[in-house]
């Protein structure tokens, strides 16, 4: 089953495709050198008989038959692979180390491979041999021919060496391909088991990572970045939704209370009036809410993130700052406003300028003290370039948020403590984050000693641009 399993991987098949392909690559290679290597040993041969047919025939002009005998006698008694017969056709041998012609080279004109007996003393073996016939004036034939027994072993163990090597190659690719498509498995089986868990309703389980860093790793790292953001929003929809239960809980109820006092109150066009406006009243911030989460949905999910154009956060700034300056001078605070630097990012203005109004809509509602309304504070609203990014900073001097607080004021329907007196949905901040990272943005809440100061960081377009 495991086996069955093992050969249909795809690691396995592939293996074995490569595998086949070195095989037969390597089959052509080497029948390709076995001919080339045949061919030169075979063409040397030649060139050294042709050689020794030339020193004879020159014998042969010089002395004739007695002198070509003489040549032929002396070269068969010198240790080496040389052969020669030198007699009649059908006749006696009158020189050589041969008895008699090879039968393959009496009907040969241009030479054949012949087998002899060879003997030293009282060893006998039958060897190969290449030999090619001369005809000598006075019926005679002259054969030259060299023992070719070292190069057919040669060959052989070549060969043998060869086809061990294939056999080698195909065990080793074999055991490979199962080990690979083994460890392989394994790894799949993990990830598997992971998804069945997590289909189950596991959410906080991973897929192991070896830390090989290969293509599985890599997939294993991206699959549980997904997950974990997958669980990141399955626990904030759980949260939204607690959220929701609790917090427009209560602006239902008195819309409820409104329109029941409304019912049984005294006729009179008046109270019912008052019922109707606090009706309107109430059902309108719900539908802020609500507009507010869907747009909070749109923007976490991109589908807001294409509407882009060139926004200059200058004019950004200083029509945010026009807006609510009659705002800050009624509840007795400065507007230090700092915009003369003209930077350029790449998002939507609305949103971008409905960040900032809420940044500093919460400066201005969370610096008020009702304890001392005739205390100055200032609102800071200014704009700095830091590296290939621009950062625009809202500051105020207000109680702030400590440093525990901080994490999660950007989650929906959060609202500390101390803020809850204060009218709102606890959206405010969720909003802007979402805008700031819609746009390639960072948002960062620092300590302004006293107050809160926000940076909100966005890519200079222009920098990105000559990038």
């Amino acid at each position: 089953m495991v086996l069955n399993r093992l050969f249909k991987t795809t690691a396995f098949r592939l293996i074995v495709i490569y595998l086949l392909v070195i095989i037969l690559g390597s089959v052509a290679v080497g029948a390709y050198v076995s001919w080339k290597t045949n061919t030169l040993m075979s063409q040397q041969l030649i060139d050294t008989i042709s050689a020794e047919v030339k020193g004879l025939a020159e014998q042969y002009r010089t002395g004739g038959s007695a002198q070509l005998a003489r040549a032929i006698g002396e070269r068969s008694r010198r240790p080496g692979n040389s052969l020669y017969f030198y007699g009649a056709h059908k006749g006696a041998k009158i020189a050589g180390n041969m008895n008699r012609i090879p039968a393959s080279l009496i009907q040969s004109s241009g030479g054949a491979q012949f087998e002899y007996v060879w003997q030293q003393d009282e060893v006998r073996e039958v060897r190969h041999a290449v030999g090619v016939p001369f005809h000598v004036a006075g019926n005679l034939v002259l054969v030259v021919g060299r023992d070719i027994e070292a190069q057919l072993e040669f060959s052989q163990a070549t060969r043998n060496m060869f086809l061990i090597g294939l056999g080698a190659l195909a065990i080793f690719g074999l055991g490979a391909g199962l080990w690979v498509s083994r460890n392989l498995l394994n790894r799949i089986n993990t990830i598997t088991a992971t998804s069945k868990s997590i289909m189950a309703g596991d959410l906080s389980e991973r897929i192991p990572v070896n830390g090989s860093d290969d293509e599985l790793d890599r997939l294993s790292a991206n699959l549980n970045s997904m997950l974990a953001r997958i669980e990141t929003l399955m626990i904030g929809m759980r949260e939204v939704t607690d959220n929701i239960a609790h917090d427009l809980k209560t602006p239902i109820n008195r819309i409820r209370i409104g329109a029941e006092e409304a019912l049984i109150a005294p006729k009179g066009k008046g109270a019912q009036r008052e019922a109707l406006q606090s009706t309107i009243e109430e059902a309108d911030n719900l539908i802020k809410t609500f507009n507010a989460l869907l747009k909070i949905a749109r923007l976490e999910a991109g589908a807001d993130n294409e509407q882009k154009d060139h926004v200059d956060l200058a004019h950004v700034i200083n029509e945010v700052a026009e807006l609510y300056e009659p705002v800050i001078d009624d509840a007795n605070m400065n507007l230090v406003l700092s915009s003369d630097i003209s930077a350029v990012i790449l998002a939507d203005r609305q949103l971008v300028s409905q960040a900032i109004a809420n940044l500093v809509d919460n400066a201005i509602k969370y610096s008020f003290d009702e304890d001392d309304p005739e205390a100055k504070k200032n609102i800071e609203l200014g704009i700095e370039r830091f590296g290939e990014r621009v950062r625009v900073i809202i500051a105020d001097q207000g109680e702030g948020i400590s440093d525990k607080d901080r994490p999660r004021v950007f989650d929906r329907f959060v609202r500390l403590e101390d803020s809850r007196s204060k009218p709102g949905s606890g959206l405010g901040l969720s909003m802007v984050a979402a805008i700031v990272k819609a746009y390639g943005g960072t948002i960062d809440l620092q300590d302004n000693k006293p107050g809160l100061r926000v940076v909100l960081s966005f890519p200079d377009y222009m920098q990105t641009l000559a990038a």
